[in-house]
């Protein structure tokens, strides 16, 4: 089950993205820093154990970043990574971004998610800032890719509008 990361949560949420920062996947997180951005973090349990992480960041005016998106690799291809995005974005509508933007090796996935890929360019250079810690900076193979979320709001809004009958007089 996905759920909002506990403090308590930290190091097993360390230990997961530990695995897959060594391969460059995701970018490492120290323990402080995943401590001070818990409330950033979902955690997927079963059986008592986080077997899957991913927060969402902001800071960078509508925009709003899925990003350290993990599973252990023994729980893989049970659809816990699309359920981690699929709560990253139910959060991502609740705020007032415009825009969700990842930045993936798992392309097929997101695409499934309706996930468009984009030129990295067309984002703002200080989304940039993390790559500066990222094996793969002077070279980097990551698709960037978005999801509108103000298209899905309307969607939704559309969805969720009762029906008008007009009858004539």
């Amino acid at each position: 089950m996905v759920r909002k990361a506990k403090y308590h949560d930290a190091e097993s949420i360390q230990n997961l993205i530990r695995i897959f920062s060594e391969t460059g996947q995701v970018l490492f997180r120290s323990l402080d820093e995943i401590r001070e951005n818990i409330p950033d973090f979902l955690v997927y349990e079963k059986n008592d154990q986080i077997v899957g992480v991913c927060s969402l960041r902001r800071g960078w005016g509508r925009l709003v970043e899925l990003r350290s998106l993990g599973v252990d690799p023994r729980y893989s291809g049970q659809g816990i990574g699309t359920k981690m995005v699929e709560a990253s974005l139910k959060n991502a509508l609740s705020t007032d971004c415009d825009t969700l933007f990842v930045l993936t090796y798992a392309v097929s996935m997101f695409e499934r998610l309706g996930f468009s890929v984009i030129d990295k360019e067309k984002l703002p250079h200080k989304v940039w800032n993390d790559c500066n810690a990222c094996l793969h900076q002077e070279n980097c193979d990551e698709t960037a890719m978005i999801l509108s979320l103000v298209s899905l709001r309307k969607k939704s809004a559309v969805q969720m509008s009762p029906t008008v009958t007009v009858s004539a007089v």
